[in-house]
């Protein structure tokens, strides 16, 4: 088939060891003079931030920083960061962290010049007016929102997760340095990795993809499939971090345009009601969402197997397409991901959940396997 796509990026993306340090030229090239460095609880108080606040002072950057929100950002948050970047008059946004970091960052950057209420940019395509300046520095290697067009947020009242995506969602910079996720303990390296691992299998199977993305998807699956199971046991293997970060940036970079599917729908509500973790949620439910969809399209299920470094030789497409649920459970295991009774979700949740997860049709409509209400609660219970 002769496809035609588009695709998405950043304006400009400078990966490698020490380029966290370039910010402040990177601030005085877009002529920012004073910035809102968005950055999460953790990284203030281990001082980990001083890594960006320290060159924008040897730069004469006027800075402040924000750090009161948590694992999921929510909307009440976001506004009431606003309010404070408006009151001190600052022309940009910096994100440093993790990707609740990132999407804080990337939703307060588009109130600087559209109006409140947020929620009503939730969907696709709903932001009118371009975002502030803002310069993207991830220190976890799973999100790829550094390089995405798509920032999540948690509604304060029902707790559910929803979506933004807009090309003005899009970094101006993205400063992505695979040291700065060596402090990274194992736990968040194996969950942020698998939530990139899923980016990936979603993406490759996804009905949105393109021979583009899954060239990225496939470069991906293979360099956090060889290096994952490294970073997490030798987090100071520093050759490991640098393959799962380029890996996860590959994901990000493809994810604007593939999107997701039914993983990420159901992941959802999971993190809403127990505060699960992005990273965990969507790597408890892969296994079991790929084993559902794998008679979605076989071939590309056999195709990540070999990209997962399975031998496939003399086994039917069936087989091989099943080999690399196999692959991702026994990799889950490995590096002590938890399962869905583990994170605290109980039968009685499923029905509710997957009520919810139906109703996520932006990406539902794009998973390779059409799903009803009883076939997610299915995969749900698979999933324990």
């Amino acid at each position: 088939m002769l496809e035609q796509f588009s695709f998405l990026s950043a304006q400009e993306i400078q990966f490698g060891l020490g380029v966290v340090k370039s910010v402040g030229n990177v601030c005085k090239k877009l002529k920012l003079n004073s910035v809102l460095v968005v950055s999460d609880p953790f990284m203030v108080e281990s001082g980990s931030v001083k890594k960006v606040t320290a060159v924008l002072e040897d730069s004469g950057i006027v800075y402040s920083v924000y750090s009161d929100f948590g694992a999921s950002p929510a909307i009440s948050k976001v506004e009431k960061a606003y309010e404070f970047m408006l009151e001190k008059g600052y022309n940009g946004v910096i994100g440093f962290g993790g990707g609740s970091s990132l999407d804080t960052a990337k939703a307060i950057a588009i109130l600087l010049n559209n109006p409140l209420p947020i929620s009503q940019y939730f969907g696709v395509d709903q932001v009118p007016n371009p975002a502030c300046p803002m310069i993207m520095i991830p220190t976890t290697a799973g999100t790829g929102s550094e390089v995405s067009d798509a920032c999540i947020l948690k509604d304060d009242k029902t707790h559910v997760k929803s979506g933004i995506r807009s090309k003005y969602l899009m970094a101006n910079v993205s400063l992505v340095d695979p040291e700065l996720t060596i402090s990274m303990p194992p736990s968040l390296t194996a969950a942020t990795g698998m939530d990139a691992l899923t980016h990936c299998i979603e993406g490759y199977v996804s009905n949105a993809s393109s021979v583009m993305t899954r060239m990225f998807h496939r470069e991906a699956i293979n360099l956090i499939f060889k290096n994952l199971r490294t970073a997490v046991g030798n987090g100071s293997d520093i050759d490991a971090r640098y393959n799962v970060m380029l890996g996860a940036m590959y994901a990000g970079w493809a994810m604007a345009v593939a999107s997701l599917g039914a993983c990420h729908a159901m992941a959802y509500p999971i993190e809403g009601k127990y505060g699960a973790s992005h990273g965990v949620a969507n790597a408890a439910l892969l296994p079991a969402v790929m084993r559902y969809n794998a008679l979605g399209d076989m071939e590309k299920f056999r195709d990540m197997a070999i990209f997962m470094g399975e031998n496939v030789e003399g086994l039917s497409v069936r087989e091989a397409a099943y080999k690399a649920v196999e692959a991702v459970e026994t990799l889950a295991k490995d590096i002590d991901i938890p399962t869905l009774s583990a994170i605290g979700v109980v039968e009685s949740d499923l029905e509710p959940f997957a009520e919810i997860s139906y109703n996520n049709t932006r990406l539902m409509g794009l998973n390779p396997r059409k799903m009803t209400i009883e076939a997610i609660q299915k995969v749900y219970k698979d999933a324990f």
